[in-house]
């Protein structure tokens, strides 16, 4: 069986709302990584395990992709989805192990760590950051090997209906940026502080280290059915789905060709 049919077998058991809920919205992104993985694990050359952290497991859907292929998977998250009942007997099914970090900003799990991982997987995150992250990627540097891949998954900020509407919010001197509504109708990880385009991942990767090579393919994975609700959201969507620029989201594959250095350091108080 392959690892994405194991994985819609191991959610059809599922009882939880949420997560069968997050998993239909998010199916085809799954579909787009696990052929990611297909290139990957032909392009690695490795006599000993592939080694691979993912960061933010959240219902454990990637991990479960990761390990049915016989990867060793370190999935790290808060303690508040480590502590799922169904999150932990999925974890021990799988033989994942759990990684609990409550702040990001430190990592402090992976203090002495260093050239560990084949793989880090950062996916629908990028966008939720609120901290200074150099010291985060400084360290994502550190625990990856040589040749390592940082694969990212994060929604364009130039996507169509996002586009044209904080345009009209600031046409109309309502709002720039996320709105009100956004922040209070939504669980603290839920916010998207910060959504980014193809140029600025670029120059963010640029100014934290020259050893980054960065490949950017602008994608979709939500289908929507053209009724409404949101009727205009949708068409906007499916008309900027049809170019690059205005696309729903991003893939980024981030190599380390090189430990040569790092270029910042954090900002002091």
């Amino acid at each position: 069986m392959d690892g994405f049919n194991q994985l819609e077998q191991e959610i059809a058991t599922s009882s939880n709302e949420n997560e069968m809920e997050y998993f239909q919205f998010h199916k085809n992104r799954y579909r787009r990584f696990d052929q990611f993985l297909d290139k990957f694990e032909v392009g690695i050359k490795n006599d000993s395990p592939i080694r691979v952290l993912e960061i933010g497991s959240h219902y454990l859907h990637t991990s479960v992709l990761l390990a049915s292929r016989g990867f060793q998977v370190d999935a790290m998250d808060v303690g508040e989805f480590w502590n799922l009942e169904f999150v932990k007997n999925r974890g021990a099914t799988f033989h994942l192990n759990p990684v609990i970090e409550n702040d990001l900003s430190q990592m402090s799990k992976f203090e002495k760590v260093e050239d560990e991982y084949d793989l880090v997987v950062f996916t629908e995150i990028l966008e939720h950051i609120t901290f200074n992250p150099i010291q985060f990627w400084k360290t994502i540097y550190t625990i990856l090997k040589i040749g390592g891949v940082i694969y990212i998954s994060t929604p364009n900020s130039l996507a169509l209906p996002n586009y044209i509407r904080n345009l009209k919010n600031m046409l109309l001197f309502r709002s720039i940026g996320i709105t009100v509504r956004d922040i209070l109708s939504k669980v603290t990880y839920g916010h998207h502080w910060k959504e980014y385009t193809s140029t600025e991942i670029r120059y963010y990767f640029e100014m934290l280290s020259d050893d980054f090579d960065v490949e950017i393919n602008p994608y979709r994975y939500k289908d929507y059915e053209l009724k409404s609700p949101f009727l205009a959201f949708k068409i906007l969507s499916k008309i900027g789905n049809m170019t690059k620029i205005f696309s729903d989201d991003l893939e980024v594959i981030v190599s380390i060709r090189g430990k040569t250095g790092w270029k910042l350091d954090s900002p002091d108080y």
